[in-house]
């Protein structure tokens, strides 16, 4: 059966009990409403770290690859530069930072940091409308029928739903 969580401030009251009333483990555990083990592991951690519970259990799963550094360098690149490949990521990391992470690290780091994947449309970023209407004018002088231009997509769709992917 697993262990409820048992507050802090609880487990704090147990050496206060033990140590300066002098109550037995049976008595703090019926003041208490505590299991024996809770009050001889608190009693331990007490003893060994100063504080009721153990310290170094908080932090869960591994260390992060990127320090807090490394991952305000990749918020702030990012943050820049929208339209970049993970391989270019990777690229600049390296210069940069001078650390190399493979690219599925640099994905799990990009969602931890609240970046989705991509499906930024950099024609909107990149949009000048100076250029726009300078190119637009050059295609009038040079196309006198608009029936005579052709466009494709390029975006990809799913055949069986019809919906479009990435474009």
């Amino acid at each position: 059966m697993p262990r409820r969580p048992i507050s802090r401030d609880l487990k704090a009251r147990i050496p206060v009990l033990f140590y300066e009333q002098g109550m037995k483990v049976a008595q703090i555990r019926h003041v208490l409403g505590v299991g024996k083990t809770l009050v001889y592991d608190t009693l331990k951690f007490h003893n060994q770290y100063g504080v009721p519970y153990n310290p170094n259990i908080g932090h869960k799963g591994r260390p992060r690859i990127l320090s807090s550094a490394d991952a305000e360098f990749l918020f702030n690149l990012l943050s820049r530069r929208k339209t970049l490949f993970l391989e270019e990521i990777q690229e600049l990391l390296l210069t940069y930072r001078g650390i190399h992470l493979s690219t599925p690290t640099i994905l799990r780091s990009m969602r931890h940091l609240y970046f989705s994947r991509k499906r930024i449309h950099s024609q909107a970023e990149e949009r000048n409308d100076l250029e726009r209407s300078a190119w637009m004018n050059m295609i009038a002088d040079l196309v006198p029928n608009p029936d005579m231009l052709m466009f494709t997509d390029e975006a990809s769709r799913n055949r069986r739903t019809q919906q479009r992917r990435y474009g």
